[in-house]
């Protein structure tokens, strides 16, 4: 069975995209976007930011969902809105195979010009909002011996089951996993995702992504 999982936005709701599937192929992602401006009561209409063409669609849809309810913010766990930009989607949409959907019967004279120019200004707006998100996390470090403690676990997972487990070594200060050092939490993350193929632009910071042992239980390392 083929259909295709989506990536929608929505002028109205800046910020936040929808991410499903469609369970046919007759029922473009273009199709779906339509319908949903139809019946959602939203007053602006629903974009298709990309789609990809994939087999068994609704069992990747849930591990798509999965990985983005662990690295974003899902809105309402019944519905398929998520705080998080197009940009940081789309690097999940390049793990799963198939084939990237193209709109060929786009109609730019489906909504009036004035619109358009409000929707591309909101869109440029919120990437520039990711941008510096996303440089003040790079910029953000943290003395790991102020937070952790001589032999204590960390711990970063990528996806549902590919993970990490290092050991802290508090006279060093840093990170020891598999025989390897790490003097920052965030080479230690970003190692993983080196490793695992998934290292994307300028990496991401660890202290958001990780997770340290406490009293037996693994507790996230963001509000340490």
């Amino acid at each position: 069975m083929q259909g295709y999982l989506y990536c929608f936005t929505n002028v109205s709701m800046p910020g936040i995209v929808k991410v499903g599937m469609t369970g046919a192929l007759e029922r473009t992602p273009e199709l779906r976007a339509k319908e949903l401006s139809s019946s959602s009561g939203v007053p602006t209409p629903f974009k298709v930011e990309f789609a990809k063409l994939v087999s068994e669609p609704k069992k990747k849809e849930t591990t798509l969902h999965r990985l983005l309810e662990q690295y974003t913010k899902r809105i309402n766990n019944r519905r398929e809105f998520f705080k998080v930009s197009p940009e940081i989607v789309k690097t999940f949409f390049d793990l799963i195979d198939g084939d990237l959907w193209v709109n060929s019967q786009e109609d730019e004279g489906e909504y009036e010009k004035i619109e358009e120019e409000e929707e591309e200004e909101e869109e440029e707006e919120d990437k520039d909002h990711t941008k510096n998100v996303i440089k003040k996390l790079h910029r953000w470090s943290r003395d790991m011996s102020k937070c952790f403690t001589d032999g204590q676990l960390i711990r970063h997972t990528i996806g549902v089951d590919k993970t990490w487990i290092g050991t802290y070594d508090y006279a060093n200060n840093r990170v020891i996993c598999d025989a390897k050092f790490y003097t920052s939490l965030s080479g230690f993350v970003n190692a993983h995702h080196k490793e695992n193929g998934t290292y994307t632009c300028k990496g991401v910071n660890g202290w958001r992504y990780s997770e340290c042992k406490v009293n037996g239980e693994w507790i996230s390392t963001f509000n340490l």
